[in-house]
C-alpha cells in the first residue's frame, strides 16, 4: 500500500498525555505533525493516576517505560479494607511475567516531564497558549485558528484537548457536553518519611478504603512521596472560585473531619500533605461518531474515561498508539478510512471500561453501617470470582507496532 504523501502535516489540539503520545508515535512513523496546548507549561500537570500494564507497554514501544518505573513505583496489587482497616480482598495489578510491565503509579507530572523530555529530545516542539476558537475544513485542508489570531494549517487535525475539548465543541455544537457526574475529588501527596506506619505491602500496593464515611485510596508515587484520593459523592460540583481559592489546610481540615477514625495511616497521610488538590469528576455521554471530515477525536475528548476506572492514562496511551500505526500504513487520501477504522476498533473496548469506571463509581457512595456490611460481603465474595478475568481483559491487550491492522 502506498505511504501518505512525505508533505502530509498532522494538526494535534492538546498537549497532554494523548497529545504527546500521539506526536511521539507519528515522529517514529516519519509523520510531521505540531502540538498545540490551549494553556501554559505545565499548568494542568496536577494529581496523580496508576499507568496500567496496558498503558506501560505502549510506553516501552516509546521507549520510555524504564524512565517511568524510575519515576513513579510498581503497585503489585490492590488492596481492599473497610474502614476498620480489616482486608476485603486483594487483585494482581499486573506483572512483567503475565502482561508484560507492570502497573506504575506517579504524579501526573512525572508522567508529563517523561513524555515532554522526548518530545524535545526528538526534536518535536509544542506552541503553548493556543486556545482553538474555530476550525475550517475544505478539500485542501483544515485550519485551526486559535484565540491570539493565529492559525494554523494542515491535512487533518486529532482533537486531543481533554473532556472539556474546544474541538469537540466546535465539531459536535450540538452535541453532548461535560457533566458532573455527582462526584467531587480530593487529593493530595506526602513524604513517605512522614507515614512510618506504611508496611511494605502497602507500599507496593494500590490501597482502597471503603468506610461509612466515604473512599479514600492511596499507594507510594516515587521520588519518595505517597499520593492520596478521596471521592466523595455531591448534588453539587465544586464552584470555580471553591476550586481556584483551594488551601492546604482547608483540604486537609474536610478530610480528617471526614476520616478521622480510618484505619492507620490515613489520618497520618493527611496531617502530613504537603500538595493538594480539588476536582470535579465530570463525565460525557457517549459521542455517536469520533470524527467528521478531516478532524477526529482521541482520549478524553472522544471518551472521558472517570478516574474510577483506572484507565485514562492508558486508554489515551493506546488511542495514540493506534492511531499512529493506522495512519502510518494509510494510502494517500485514505485518512478517512484510518478515522473509520480507528473508532470502529477503539471505541468497543472504550466504552467498556468507561462503563466499568461508572459502575466502581457506584460503590464509593456514603453509606449507613450495615448497608457497608452488605457492600464488604458482596466484595469479598466477588472479588476472588470476577478479578482475574477482569484483569486479563484490560491488561492482556497489547498492540504490536511491527504489526498492521
Amino acid at each position: 500500500m502506498t505511504q501518505l504523501p512525505t508533505n502530509f502535516h498532522i494538526l494535534i489540539a492538546g498537549g497532554g498525555i494523548s497529545g504527546l503520545a500521539l506526536a511521539l508515535f507519528l515522529k517514529k512513523a516519519g509523520i510531521s505533525c505540531s502540538v498545540y496546548e490551549a494553556y501554559t507549561y505545565r499548568a494542568s500537570a496536577g494529581g496523580g493516576f496508576n499507568i496500567a500494564p496496558n498503558g506501560m507497554n505502549v510506553l516501552n514501544t516509546l521507549g520510555l517505560a524504564q524512565k517511568i518505573i524510575d519515576a513513579g513505583a510498581i503497585a503489585e496489587e490492590f488492596c481492599m479494607r473497610n474502614g476498620k482497616g480489616k482486608v476485603i480482598g486483594h487483585i494482581q495489578n499486573g506483572s512483567p511475567e503475565k502482561y508484560g510491565q507492570p502497573g506504575v503509579s506517579l504524579s501526573r507530572a512525572a508522567l508529563y516531564d517523561i513524555l515532554l523530555e522526548e518530545i524535545h529530545a526528538q526534536g518535536l516542539k509544542i506552541q503553548y497558549e493556543k486556545r482553538l476558537c474555530d476550525i475550517r475544513q475544505d478539500e485542501q485542508g483544515v485550519t485551526a485558528v486559535f484565540a491570539d489570531g493565529s492559525q494554523a494549517v494542515g491535512d487533518i487535525l486529532i482533537g486531543a484537548d481533554g473532556v472539556h475539548s474546544a474541538t469537540r465543541q466546535l465539531l459536535f455544537p450540538e452535541g453532548p457536553t461535560p457533566a458532573f457526574t455527582g462526584m467531587k475529588n480530593y487529593g493530595g501527596f506526602t513524604p513517605l518519611s512522614a507515614v512510618p506506619q506504611l508496611t511494605t505491602r502497602e507500599i507496593n500496593s494500590l490501597n482502597f478504603t471503603f468506610g461509612n464515611n466515604g473512599f479514600f485510596g492511596y499507594c507510594a508515587a516515587g521520588n519518595d512521596m505517597a499520593m492520596w484520593w478521596s471521592n466523595l459523592p455531591s448534588d453539587e460540583p465544586f464552584t470555580k472560585a471553591e476550586l481556584e481559592s483551594t488551601t492546604l489546610e482547608d483540604v486537609k481540615a474536610t478530610m480528617l473531619e471526614r476520616y478521622h477514625d480510618y484505619h492507620a495511616p490515613v489520618a497520618a497521610l493527611i496531617t502530613n500533605t504537603e500538595k493538594v488538590l480539588k476536582v470535579n469528576v465530570s463525565d460525557i455521554a457517549s459521542l455517536p461518531t469520533w470524527h467528521k471530515d478531516r478532524v477526529l477525536l482521541i482520549g478524553d475528548a472522544a471518551h472521558a474515561v472517570s478516574p474510577n476506572a483506572g484507565q485514562g492514562a492508558s486508554m489515551a496511551l493506546e488511542d495514540a498508539m493506534y492511531l499512529a500505526m493506522l495512519l502510518r500504513d494509510a494510502g494517500v487520501g485514505s485518512y478517512a478510512a484510518a478515522f473509520r477504522k480507528f473508532e470502529n476498533d477503539r471505541k468497543p473496548r472504550v466504552e467498556k471500561i468507561v462503563a466499568e469506571g461508572r459502575r466502581r463509581g457506584a460503590t464509593k457512595t456514603i453509606l449507613k453501617p450495615w448497608q457497608a456490611k452488605i457492600r464488604e460481603w458482596l466484595m469479598a465474595l466477588l472479588i476472588p470470582l470476577f478479578a482475574a478475568k477482569n484483569a486479563d481483559w484490560l491488561y492482556k491487550y497489547r498492540l504490536d507496532w511491527k504489526m498492521k491492522y
